[in-house]
């Protein structure tokens, strides 16, 4: 499987375990800004799934300028084990 069909099915894991906890979630088309937007109680938070457990500095920086204009909380999303992916916020 390559990486494009493994990152996608990683994000559409993500996007089912944050149903789970009654977001309403979106895929963005091309991960453009980020992979997914989730909705609860009238709040978005951008998520960022990456296939590896660490940011580059450039992809930081990225995820930093898109929540100082966005005003948005942004969560980041890796492989976990056999329970499922982690999800935490994003610290820039």
């Amino acid at each position: 499987m390559g990486s494009y069909a493994k990152g996608r099915r990683l994000e559409y894991r993500v996007k089912r375990v944050l149903e789970s906890w009654g977001y309403f979630v979106v895929r963005c088309a091309g991960s453009k800004p980020v992979d997914l937007v989730a909705i609860k109680d009238g709040k978005a938070i951008l998520v960022e799934v990456k296939s590896r457990n660490y940011l580059k500095p450039d992809e930081r920086e990225k995820l930093r300028k898109i929540q100082e204009t966005s005003g948005a909380e942004i969560w980041l999303a890796f492989p976990g084990d056999d329970v499922g992916p982690q999800i935490r916020p994003f610290l820039p």
